[in-house]
């Protein structure tokens, strides 16, 4: 597959060593160079009008330290580029009321928030009187909480767009309905809109990179692509979904790598592929961690913490899914999708803990750490207590769960109690609490428990001959650039387990 690159003849370099911006309580420092594309964007009231009244599609440069507000729909014209200096906010100005008070960022050229780890960018909701934002007191309270109001329309893209990257920015408060343009994306007017929907009409694939960045708030989905080469890299999802939705749910002809992201308090899956009947999806899931996910969604078969789907595959390692619905699901069959790519599919090296193994009656629920009757098999080198039960002629296998290993295979975060988070109803809470720290203590069963470049035994990177599409993109995949201004910095498989190993190479994120 052909890589996908930006001209580097686009970006204007303005060196400074340090630029302090101020303008009532904005400020940021940046310590290294400032980069221009396009003209600059002064006027801070967005989008602009023409004679007609009629929006100015966007492009150029928004600047460091400024707040821009957006009044309604912002459109990025095939061909032109709206970049983000390190430090910028972006306040809609939503109320999730109808699609014309839900403003959204259509994308049909290039959108690069280019955020820093000391200078981070902000596309969140502008807060009034009636427009409240979430805070902590949320925690189980999906029907009241403010994050799933869906404000704004998020970044919707175009058939021709070439590239949407979000580096160490914040997206908040997304899902504000679809109107009449709904089904140039795909849509049916009022249905909400996902936080990222981007889908390829071109032979020439978009490319989609979202990396340290957080996700706070959505009324479904987060991510959302079809036929696109991506990265999604040490990113925070949480509050993600009111009654169902994934924080990324990849779907066919997308080819690429999920890696060290956080998921917390998903309504449905952390993380799905699904693939469409005679069309693939080809994605690595690898080091993430996955924690209170899937208890929101209520219908069977659908929901748990990492799902593959129709026609989906990819190599799937290095997991920790902590407190959630079901563990690992690679699909025979779900309460939408058809069988996953068995075929190219390669999985093992995951840990599961579950801290309630049984049944408790009413609202409550149970978790597993393997669904039986589907694809899904303990293998050599997982932590989970799920015992394989026969395969049957159709592939499936009918295993057990035993209630007694409830609790165990704790990963032994460092500070996140996963005994006390599966009591009462504490495997509910969608709010990732003040402090939480998800690295591994010393001692820990899922350090040195993961596949790596380099290792030997049961810490080498796995083969599978068989399989084409596995050894046609690899692992990582790479498929899109690296580096620079419009590439992605992709981490490879480490040797702990989870999103936060112990040598601090993967998510940098505190909460």
């Amino acid at each position: 597959m052909k890589k996908i690159g930006l001209k580097s003849g686009l970006v204007a370099m303005v060196a400074m060593s340090v630029i302090s911006c101020k303008k009532g309580d904005e400020h940021v420092d940046i310590s290294k160079p400032l980069v221009i594309v396009g003209q600059t964007i002064s006027d801070t009231i967005l989008p602009k009008k023409d004679a007609n009244n009629n929006a100015i599609p966007l492009k150029g440069t928004m600047l460091a330290g400024k707040t821009y507000h957006i009044m309604s729909d912002v459109t990025i014209n095939e061909g032109d580029t709206l970049y983000l200096q390190p430090g910028v906010k972006v306040l809609i100005h939503g109320d999730g009321k109808s699609p014309v008070t839900s403003p959204a960022f259509l994308v049909n050229g290039t959108l690069v928030s280019d955020g820093t780890k000391d200078a981070q960018n902000w596309f969140t909701v502008a807060e009034t009187e009636t427009v409240k934002k979430s805070d902590a007191t949320f925690k189980d309270d999906a029907g009241n909480d403010p994050a799933f109001k869906g404000y704004w329309g998020g970044f919707q893209c175009g058939g021709n767009a070439k590239l949407l990257l979000l580096r160490w920015s914040h997206i908040e408060y997304t899902g504000g309905a679809w109107g009449a343009n709904a089904p140039d994306y795909g849509a049916t007017p009022g249905d909400a809109r996902f936080t990222i929907y981007m889908n390829s009409k071109t032979t020439t694939l978009g490319t989609l990179i979202v990396e340290d960045s957080w996700f706070y708030g959505s009324k479904d989905d987060g991510i959302r692509p079809n036929n696109v080469y991506m990265s999604i890299m040490r990113n925070t999802f949480s509050k993600m979904g009111a009654t169902g939705g994934e924080s990324a749910n990849i779907k066919d002809g997308v080819i690429g790598d999920m890696a060290y992201n956080l998921t917390y308090g998903v309504a449905t899956n952390g993380l799905k592929t699904a693939g469409a009947t005679g069309k693939s999806c080809m994605v690595n899931i690898y080091n993430n961690t996955v924690v209170n996910c899937g208890f929101r969604q209520t219908k069977a078969t659908r929901n748990g913490s990492i799902n593959t789907e129709t026609n989906a595959g990819g190599y799937i390692f290095n997991n920790i899914i902590v407190n959630c619905k079901a563990g690992l699901r690679i699909s025979f069959h779900s309460e939408k999708g058809k069988p996953s790519d068995t075929l190219n599919t390669l999985y093992n090296n995951n840990l599961t803990a579950i801290g309630r193994g049984k049944a408790m009656g009413g609202a409550e629920q149970y978790m597993v750490f393997i669904e039986p009757n589907q694809f899904t098999l303990k293998q050599s080198y997982d932590i989970n207590g799920y015992i394989n039960g026969t395969i049957a002629a159709d592939g499936t296998n009918n295993g057990t769960n035993p209630e007694a290993d409830s609790l165990k295979y704790d990963p032994m975060f460092a500070n996140y109690d996963m005994a006390a988070m599966s009591k009462d109803r504490n495997y509910r809470i969608y709010q990732i609490p003040a402090g939480a720290d998800f690295h591994l203590k010393t001692g820990s069963p899922a350090i040195g428990a993961g596949v790596y470049v380099g290792g030997t035994g049961k810490n080498a990177i796995p083969a599978k001959p068989t399989a084409p599409l596995l050894n046609q993109y690899g692992f990582p995949m790479k498929v899109v650039k690296a580096g620079g201004i419009y590439g992605a910095t992709i981490t490879a498989p480490n040797r702990d387990l989870g999103a936060f190993p112990t040598d601090n190479s993967g998510n940098q994120h505190t909460y």
